[in-house]
């Protein structure tokens, strides 16, 4: 296809809007597809979120129309004048089909189809060789035999020469092949370390269980192609009918006419369009700072009210509110100014068309690539070869891309340039790196604290002394270590790594997720399972000593499985929050809340998808990674993430609110990133053997370059091409199929959506 210029003027020709009179077919889809919008509000349109005292049961139907429920289908649903949403709801049953959470996007029926997997995985690698490694483990004896053990520490002095070598700087020695004893060692790899033909068994295996692994891959990918096919067909949303314009140049003419006029005519090979909206993205950084001002003179009333005792008549409250009608006034007059200004345009567009077939026309017609938006990067916008394909407007192309959902989208990063974003990442990744090296160190001590207090207690056992203070202090410094992974993983890596992610200002949540789970899955990770082994391989030398690695995964393992879905049925965070909202609710005289603050504390907590699947990918990796030397670790895992599957479920159905539309993008990402335990599980085994053993099995070095090939191939179209699925086009107009949408792109842009809820608001 031959690239398109457009010239900067045109003749607008007007088109007759479509009937919206729906057949009983479309009808019949429309009620089974989406929920219909009903606008007739609970309140008056005079809603005021800064108002104080706020009013409690508009702050309660907030809370109920943000609720994980179906709405029900009645006439004359009231909505929440705060958010637009309807109040009257269903809840849904704790046992229904995750399919049935369709209402809420693709994201939770794909995130529980991923999890439901991971478990299918762990049983497939627990059946094919977690079982076997378990009982030949316990079939050795290497770690009963004490008189053995005394003498294969003279037999294994290569073992010890080699790791003095690697740790002639360490001045704590242990000698690698002395067994801890402990309950762990006798379920693990060190029970047969005099074994080599049981070890070279269990390799074999892993060649088994890898091949099962990537046909499993393959059937993952098509179960979850086959269920956003499945939840994309039977809901109605902005989405279906809207692409995302990027790299738009600066005009002095009506951008909606400019775009309306290229979209319509020029986008699809002459074939003729029919846009039904336009929606632009503007730089919010005024409006931001304006509201920043009116948060700080909120706080200053609340403080002043509550040392005053409550007076609103008070001169100075009077004056106060004043000063925030202005100001809220002037964020108005800045709101309705970008709308206007040219100059505030951010070069996005979100461009809706009649009908789902003439979005995927314009889709397949401009084509981009990563490369061409580096090219134009450095080339501040503008397209150096002109022959490129796609819409070519006074020297810029035009980058079509498929939108998100309305509330996926972050309306105050989006508008941010690529620049910014670059130093933004680069700032984030470099505190990222300094936390993991500040964990490194905490756990470096702790390694350390543990190994000098075994090495006390065993000199004082051959001195015949029994202190048992001393070894209570021991046994607790070796916990310790396996517990503030635990913490570390549960309550401050999401924390801190939700901050980092905030820094780099990305334009939508589904990429944040993304970004999130990927960030947080990785220094899980690196925590749960890298940062032992160095310490304990590297750095101690105590592999499968007393209080040594195989002691501490083996906790790690254990702790890791039922920790977390315990925490989660807990949920500290409700607790929390059930807290505040007593509190304020029983001090109703003296409650300083504007009616935002006081729908915010009504609500549920909020969900993060990617803090759930970044605990889930630690879980597989670890697994993979130490499973063949931690064999009852597999058994334990597939327990946690069942009790994961059904406490996170309980909670999404009763305890959290979803502010989220997410993408099946997040659970294609994650999906790549799983299948990096064909890599791990080869790695995990040759650094072990390499250390432990000082071998290295050919079985494991195939394994790592089956894993370095399955991930460089394009494995989704693979799927795509073995299993194919054919996914229809919606068959309804937008015109037809915009009442039933929850919400829409001018709803959720804070320059256009006050205008937006105002007219919801007066209608019926």
């Amino acid at each position: 296809m031959a690239s398109r210029f457009i010239q900067n003027s045109f003749h607008q020709q007007e088109s007759q809007r479509p009937s919206r009179a729906l057949s009983e077919h479309q009808r019949s889809k429309s009620e089974k597809g989406g929920q219909k919008v009903h606008h007739k509000s609970h309140a008056s349109h005079h809603y005021n979120p800064l108002v104080i005292p706020c009013d409690w049961v508009l702050a309660e139907n907030h809370a109920k129309a943000r609720r994980v429920a179906r709405e029900l289908e009645v006439e004359n649903q009231s909505t929440c004048p705060c958010c637009g949403y309807s109040i009257e709801r269903t809840d849904l049953e704790y046992d229904c089909d995750p399919l049935e959470m369709k209402f809420l996007g693709s994201g939770f029926p794909l995130f529980y189809m991923f999890i439901k997997y991971c478990i299918f995985i762990l049983v497939e690698f627990w059946l094919l060789k977690g079982m076997f490694c378990l009982a030949t483990d316990l079939m050795g004896d290497y770690c009963y035999n004490l008189e053995k053990i005394k003498i294969q520490q003279k037999e294994h002095h290569s073992i010890h020469d080699h790791l003095n070598q690697q740790q002639h700087h360490h001045k704590h020695k242990e000698d690698n092949s002395i067994c801890g004893g402990s309950l762990w060692h006798f379920v693990s790899l060190a029970n047969v370390y005099d074994r080599e033909d049981i070890r070279n068994l269990q390799s074999n295996l892993s060649l088994v269980v890898v091949f099962a692994n990537m046909v499993s891959f393959l059937f993952f990918r098509k179960a979850q192609r086959s269920i956003d096919i499945e939840v994309d067909e039977s809901q109605l949303t902005p989405s279906d009918y809207t692409i995302c314009v990027k790299n738009i140049p600066k005009l002095n003419e009506d951008y909606r006419e400019v775009l309306k006029n290229i979209f319509q005519n020029y986008a699809a090979d002459g074939r003729e369009l029919f846009v039904t909206k336009i929606v632009l993205v503007y730089n919010l950084d005024e409006v931001i700072e304006l509201e920043e001002a009116l948060k700080e003179m909120i706080r200053d009333k609340q403080e002043y009210l509550l040392e005053n005792g409550m007076n609103f008549t008070d001169f100075k409250v009077k004056q106060l509110d004043e000063k925030l009608e202005s100001l809220e006034q002037k964020i108005h007059q800045k709101e309705h100014e970008l709308f206007i200004n040219r100059e505030k345009f951010a070069g996005i567009a979100f461009i809706s068309f009649l009908t789902e077939e003439m979005k995927q026309l314009v889709l397949q017609h401009n084509p981009h690539t990563s490369w061409e938006r580096v090219k134009a990067f450095f080339n501040n916008g503008m397209t150096g070869d002109v022959k490129e394909k796609g819409l070519i407007f006074e020297g810029h192309k035009l980058y079509v891309e498929e939108a998100p959902e309305p509330n996926d989208v972050d309306w105050e990063f989006i508008h941010i340039q690529t620049g910014q974003k670059v130093k933004a990442r680069v700032i984030a990744w470099s505190i990222s790196i300094s936390f993991m090296a500040g964990c490194f160190f905490l756990i470096w001590f702790l390694s350390e604290l543990a190994e000098r207090m075994n090495e006390q207690v065993e000199e004082q056992e051959k001195k015949g002394i029994k202190d048992s203070l001393t070894q209570t202090i021991a046994f607790l410094t070796s916990q310790s270590i396996s517990w503030t992974v635990v913490f570390f993983n549960k309550f401050v890596i999401g924390k801190v790594y939700h901050l980092i992610v905030d820094l780099e200002k990305i334009s939508n949540k589904t990429k944040f997720n993304i970004s999130f789970a990927r960030k947080q899955s990785v220094a899980l990770f690196i925590n749960t399972a890298l940062i032992s082994l160095v310490i304990d391989f590297y750095l101690t030398g105590n592999v499968i000593g007393k209080g040594g690695f195989i002691y501490n995964e083996s906790n790690v393992f254990l702790l890791n499985a039922f920790i977390p879905p315990i925490v989660w049925f807990v949920d500290p965070w409700s607790i929390q929050k059930d807290y505040q909202r007593q509190k304020q609710q029983k001090n109703v005289k003296n409650c300083v809340l504007t009616q935002q603050e006081a729908n915010e504390i009504m609500e549920m907590p909020d969900y993060s998808q990617a803090k759930r699947y970044g605990d889930i990918m630690k879980t597989m990796w670890f697994t993979f990674f130490y499973g063949d030397i931690i064999p009852l670790g597999i058994l334990f895992s597939i327990m946690g993430l069942t009790l994961y599957y059904f406490v996170d479920k309980y909670n999404v159905l009763r305890r959290r609110t979803i502010k989220e539309s997410l993408s099946k993008h997040l659970s294609i990402e994650m999906i790549e990133m799983l299948e990096l335990i064909i890599i791990f599980t080869g790695i995990g085994n040759t650094v072990v053997s390499s250390i432990l053993f000082g071998e290295v099995k050919w079985q494991d070095f195939i394994i790592i370059i089956i894993g370095v090939v399955y991930i460089l191939l394009p494995m989704e179209d693979i799927s795509s091409v073995l299993f194919p699925l054919e996914q229809k086009d919606e068959v309804q107009s937008y015109y037809e199929a915009e009442e039933y949408f929850n919400t829409d792109y001018d709803r959720e842009n804070p320059v256009t959506r006050r205008e937006i809820l105002h007219e919801i608001a007066k209608k019926k």
